[in-house]
């Protein structure tokens, strides 16, 4: 009899260490964003510079967890590039475009109408292109 229960408990046990593991193991894993575009409408004259800017965060990997910078400190980046008066930087959102993280920072005019963008790494920091611009 003493030597069922201990062979249930024994079972009992391994289904719940496999269950954890199963559990924990898939909550390890970087979520997905949605891969989205964002389109912007017209042309118009903005000058955005691509050179690096002074303060330029750096995010750390760990066992494949990668930070990310905040929305806000893309947006600051952002500003860095900004070489038109009249024009700001909006609201980021991130991508995953090809498996890296992307903040698209519309840039603004001050009829609040989007003429342009700055993507900025959400892992590095760094200014990786946009759109807009002059001719």
């Amino acid at each position: 009899m003493m030597k069922k229960i201990v062979v249930t408990v024994v079972v009992i046990v391994a289904i719940l260490g496999i269950a954890f593991a199963a559990y924990s193991n898939s909550n390890s894993k970087n979520p997905t964003t949605n891969n989205t575009t964002n389109n912007t409408t017209g042309t118009s004259n903005v000058n955005v510079s691509n050179t690096t800017p002074i303060n330029t965060q750096t995010a750390t990997t760990s066992n494949k967890t990668q930070s990310i910078i905040s929305p806000a400190e893309a947006q600051e980046i952002a500003t860095k590039y900004i070489e038109q008066a009249g024009i700001t930087a909006s609201t980021p959102k991130l991508i995953n475009e090809s498996g890296t993280q992307i903040y698209i920072v519309p840039l603004i005019n001050t009829n609040n109408t989007t003429v342009g963008e700055i993507d900025i790494n959400a892992i590095t920091g760094k200014n990786v292109g946009g759109a807009g611009g002059a001719p």
